[in-house]
């Protein structure tokens, strides 16, 4: 602020020097102070004006007047606009540390806004490079053009046996006995339904075992189950975790069967498996496969939620809502910008309920 008061003054002295006309009145910043004072200064040959003559004749006659009092007056040639008492260094000293402070109070605020800009920026930079590794699991989906098929596996009880020929076959033989959905697959289902129509993917639900290999190759496919959905099993086959069931339902062996999730990389390993003739009660861990391929045996892309149970399933819906899958394939570098990925997870069931999905292994090519 000194700074500035001196370079004020400077070219105030300069305008009166350079200046061509006579200026009665004049400014003038007295060094070390910072309130200007006005001072009368008649040119050569030139009478004030009439006001200032009044106005010397009125400080002449105080003058008279407080001479003959015995206190003499300094002259009063100049006007000084300031109602209080002048203190120039105490003045200056507020007026450097308010000014200081302000500096202070802007420059912290300038470095606030730069350190939420440069955040900001990082995070963004950041996200974008995490968004790049992510495979682009609905991208294909998204531009199908046709509505998604969703194959959901169903039940059959085989309670007689069947007709040699569909034609004989009633009501209740081809629907009440061979389609039936249970309430969890159902629930995975609605889950899918609810992500696909906030992407605005069209879709379309039907039984494993009423739809073909023709139709699959006319649109992208969701497979839900293993154990009753023979597209699941057949889909897998090429995969690294596949998945293989003993005594398939229909198999007419008398016996329960029993699902494994095989590693084909590594088959020494001891697969993930389930035994359905295990009391419900009884089970402590389900298994299921995720994933997303570019099905060569269709030419269709392929997404893939099927537990070996019932809680599997649930378990890979879980994941597919929270996102989970993808944090864990984008901390994978070999995951890097790829567009297929498969992975085995693992749930705990805890009073026949599934607990939070773990995942076991991925593939991502």
């Amino acid at each position: 602020m000194r700074v500035t008061a001196n370079e004020v003054r400077k070219r105030i002295g300069q305008y009166y020097r350079e200046s061509r006309i006579a200026h009665p009145m004049q400014i003038e910043l007295p060094k070390g102070a910072y309130v200007p004072e006005f001072r009368f200064r008649p040119a050569a040959g030139v009478n004030p004006p009439e006001k200032i003559d009044e106005l010397d004749s009125f400080r002449g006659e105080t003058a008279e007047a407080k001479t003959v009092s015995g206190k003499p007056e300094p002259p009063t040639s100049v006007v000084q606009f300031n109602s209080a008492p002048s203190h120039p260094l105490k003045r200056e000293e507020a007026n450097a540390t308010g000014f200081f402070r302000s500096r202070s109070v802007l420059a912290s605020a300038a470095l606030l806004v730069l350190l939420f800009c440069v955040g900001a920026t990082l995070f963004a930079i950041w996200r974008n490079r995490a968004q790049e590794k992510i495979p682009k699991v609905w991208n294909a989906f998204l531009r199908a053009g046709v509505p998604v098929l969703i194959c959901v596996d169903t039940h059959d009880l085989h309670i007689r046996p069947a007709p040699s020929s569909t034609d004989g076959q009633r009501f209740v033989d081809m629907v009440l006995r061979k389609q039936i959905i249970s309430l969890d697959d159902a629930a995975v289902v609605a889950s899918m339904a609810g992500i696909l129509g906030k992407k605005g993917i069209p879709f379309r639900v039907v039984g494993a075992e009423q739809t073909s290999l023709t139709e699959f190759r006319r649109q992208p496919v969701i497979l839900i189950g293993a154990i009753d959905n023979k597209w699941t099993i057949r889909l897998t086959q090429s995969l690294r975790y596949r998945i293989e069931v003993s005594n398939p339902p229909g198999s007419g062996s008398g016996k329960e069967p029993i699902a494994s999730i095989v590693d084909s990389e590594h088959p020494e390993k001891t697969p993930w498996t389930v035994d359905l003739s295990i009391p419900f009660v009884a089970w402590k861990r389900d298994y299921a496969i995720v994933a997303r391929v570019d099905d060569s045996t269709t030419g269709m892309p392929v997404l893939i939620e099927a537990g070996l149970g019932n809680d599997g399933s649930l378990a890979a819906s879980e994941l597919f809502n929270s996102d989970d899958l993808l944090a864990k394939l984008v901390s994978g570098p070999q995951c890097s910008k790829t567009s297929n990925f498969e992975a085995v997870i693992e749930t705990e069931i805890i009073e026949t309920k599934p607990g939070p999905p773990r995942i076991l292994g991925v593939e991502c090519w």
